[in-house]
């Protein structure tokens, strides 16, 4: 099977952490990967990005990134030239597909273009949705919500990936339910897994932290770090000496580049962590090559995403399959990744007393720690790529 998947909103080679490279960057890449391993063609068509941002993985040989041009400012206006590109692409190239996936809903509107040109199903995964980033974190963009309704009735199937972002597409934008398909996100156990502490800490450089508390994802106000911080505070001004040695690492971003601290949320963090004075507490480590990453989750103490929202939760279950103690707000997606006591923690959105209360439990109990991660790592194998590039195969041949 050829199969096109559409990344128009951010290459999945870009540096994750920076700008607008997260979880739908890991989800494409690996995705197409397994796709791949399966013995199919994958293209992936995204914009153009700074050559230094790659993060250099081996692609499979069956999958390909082809990078156009991005020529407006408006990503709204963009659209039609990437669209133009991508058909010239698709030309020259003499490919024919049997399958377009359009990833995000900048990608669903060139997918909707596309599919005027091309006799091939098309599919999409939003990844987030305006209508929930109005209800959980107050940002209204009416064209984003609307662009959203006119792929969703554009489009042959929609792919969410919990139970969860099925019942919120039927609930918020009344689709049928059987449109929909929920299939998983994955995780790569071959990289993703549990590494002995203090050789991880080793590794970094970080032998001579007492706790390490760990926040990883996009400087973004959705990610939730203000209460993160606010409840750090609370632990520092614990009398217990065990709590205040304690460092939180913030990795995102881009903390050398000047430019960084001049958008708003940087700045709001920074004024933020000057007023607490928890300059030497709170490190931005910025972001770090994504295999790197399971060194930071194996040598946290703790890995907390107090998000207000997560369709899914990718640093969440990568830090799962490494045997992490994940603490994360009881919404999207993380509530269906993490089971309460059982395999993580969980506290209510918002809520920085008891955000500041379960993490200083888990400082304390090392028992109830070690049993959360090891237990998080077993929970972690229900997720595996290829086994969900199996099921997305098999509704991609519901409409060949």
């Amino acid at each position: 099977m050829n199969i096109a998947m559409i990344s128009y909103w951010s290459c999945p080679l870009t540096k994750l952490g920076v700008a607008t490279a997260g979880g739908m960057n890991v989800y494409v890449l690996n995705l197409a990967q397994a796709l791949g391993e399966l013995g199919h063609t994958v293209d992936i068509y995204t914009r153009v990005h700074l050559e230094g941002d790659d993060l250099q993985p081996t692609l499979h040989p069956n999958v390909s990134v082809v990078h156009l041009r991005s020529e407006h400012h408006d990503l709204y206006q963009d659209i039609e030239d990437f669209s133009d590109q991508m058909e010239e692409q698709v030309r020259r190239r003499q490919v024919h597909y049997d399958s377009v996936h359009a990833h995000y809903f900048y990608s669903g509107l060139v997918g909707l273009k596309m599919r005027e040109r091309m006799e091939a199903p098309l599919f999409a995964t939003f990844h987030t949705l305006g209508i929930m980033k109005k209800y959980y974190v107050g940002t209204v963009d009416h064209r984003r919500i609307k662009s959203e309704s006119d792929i969703i009735n554009g489009v042959d199937g929609i792919i969410a990936s919990t139970e969860l972002e099925k019942t919120d597409l039927i609930a918020w934008h009344h689709v049928p339910e059987g449109k929909i398909y929920t299939i998983h996100p994955g995780v790569d156990h071959h990289l993703f897994r549990p590494y002995d502490r203090h050789t991880a800490r080793s590794i970094l450089g970080l032998t001579e932290e007492k706790n390490i508390i760990l926040f990883v994802g996009r400087i973004d106000p959705v990610k939730g770090i203000h209460l993160l911080i606010d409840a750090f505070a609370q632990l520092q001004a614990a009398a217990s000496p065990e709590l205040q040695a304690t460092k939180l690492l913030l990795i995102g971003g881009d903390p050398a580049n000047q430019e960084f601290w001049s958008a708003g949320e940087a700045r709001q963090l920074r004024q933020q962590i000057h007023a607490a004075q928890l300059e030497d507490r709170v490190i931005f480590v910025g972001s770090q090559p994504h295999a790197q990453l399971a060194y930071y989750y194996a040598a946290a103490d703790l890995v907390v995403m107090p998000s207000a929202y997560e369709t899914f939760g990718f640093v969440a279950l990568e830090a799962m399959a490494c045997g992490a103690c994940v603490l994360a707000s009881r919404v999207g997606g993380l509530q269906y990744l993490i089971q309460d006591r059982i395999n993580g923690r969980l506290f209510e959105p918002r809520n920085v007393d008891e955000l500041a209360s379960i993490m200083g439990e888990l400082l304390v109990d090392g028992d109830q720690k070690d049993r959360l991660g090891q237990n998080a790592a077993a929970s972690s194998y229900r997720f595996c790529w290829r086994k969900q590039a199996e099921k997305m195969l098999t509704v991609y041949q519901k409409f060949i």
